[in-house]
């Protein structure tokens, strides 16, 4: 988070300023990325860039404090994923299938702390259980947890009301409840 300094930052962004427009995009590139590769964007750092030349299009319109800032990346990503999947002419491939098993992972060259945190949960069955959800509840699930917006912040994202925001949440977060327990429970039948 930018904190005290966002207004200033965000005035000299939306004037094209390099420094401004780079601690922007420094700070929010992390969230929209996640949200864009858990979402199981096609070719994500394209989808990454035009997120942030729609953002650029459009910053100077924009009024608010940086919760509301980042509400507002959060739904132009959105916008993009939909628009790149609408490219495709088919539907989004699965989110997680990295083409690597989960005996396979100590032979990956990780390089980064987004690779060591997917190999991780791809591992404990967590990537699994995310993927099981509904593309809504997955979406509404991310942006509460990794954006960590409001419901009301994600209704404006996704479009939908906020009761049917709470819904997706609870039902999202049951069937990870259950994905888990039963991926617990199989761990135990399987030791010796």
């Amino acid at each position: 988070m930018i904190g005290g300094r966002f207004p200033g930052v965000l005035a000299d962004a939306a004037r094209g300023d390099a420094v401004a427009i780079e601690a922007l995009y420094r700070d929010t590139v992390p969230i929209v990325r996640g949200y864009l590769a858990a979402q199981g964007a096609p070719e994500v750092d394209d989808v990454v860039s035009d997120v942030y030349v729609s953002m650029m299009g459009s910053i100077h319109r924009f009024e608010g404090d940086e919760h509301s800032f980042r509400s507002w990346l959060l739904t132009i990503a959105h916008r993009r994923l939909t628009d790149a999947f609408r490219k495709l002419g088919r539907r989004k491939e699965d989110a997680w299938s990295f083409g690597v098993g989960p005996g396979e992972v100590d032979v990956i060259d990780i390089t980064d702390i987004e690779s060591v945190a997917l190999t991780r949960l791809r591992t404990s069955g967590v990537m699994r259980a995310i993927d099981g959800l509904t593309e809504d509840q997955r979406a509404v699930l991310l942006l509460r947890v990794v954006a960590d917006l409001t419901i009301r912040d994600i209704a404006d994202v996704v479009g939908k009301p906020e009761t049917a925001v709470k819904a997706l949440l609870r039902r999202a977060l049951a069937s990870l409840d259950r994905a888990m327990s039963i991926e617990g429970g199989d761990d135990e039948l399987s030791e010796p």
